[in-house]
């Protein structure tokens, strides 16, 4: 179970959803029962990243059954916004919430509007 506490952010992994490319893709949900998609961007021992939006249950089934890509889902959340997690060096980042169009899954390590996610 992949458990995002001490973030503002927290959610629990209900399953995963095979990956294209060698992204990791898990859903999840809130505390409110809101599905969520989690797309693992980088998951080595010093650096792990995590991009979660809401999601609607069809749009979480279209993935999960191969008709719609994650990134895709990502860029069209419920609400335009995804949260990005992030462990550097064994520490929590502190989250950020940033619009799923600065999103770009072609350079997952500078994804917000030319910032990279960790200083």
């Amino acid at each position: 179970m992949l458990r995002f506490l001490g973030y503002e952010l927290e959610l629990f992994a209900v399953g995963r959803i095979v990956g294209r490319d060698g992204v990791s893709v898990r859903h999840g949900a809130d505390l409110n029962g809101g599905r969520w998609l989690i797309v693992g961007l980088e998951e080595d021992a010093d650096r792990l990243v995590w991009v979660c939006a809401p999601v609607t249950s069809r749009m979480l089934e279209e993935v999960a059954a191969g008709r719609a890509d994650a990134w895709d889902a990502v860029c069209h959340s419920v609400t335009g916004m995804a949260d990005v997690v992030m462990v550097d060096g064994g520490r929590a980042v502190p989250d950020r919430c940033v619009r799923s169009l600065d999103l770009n899954p072609a350079h997952p390590t500078d994804l917000v509007g030319g910032q990279l996610l960790a200083a």
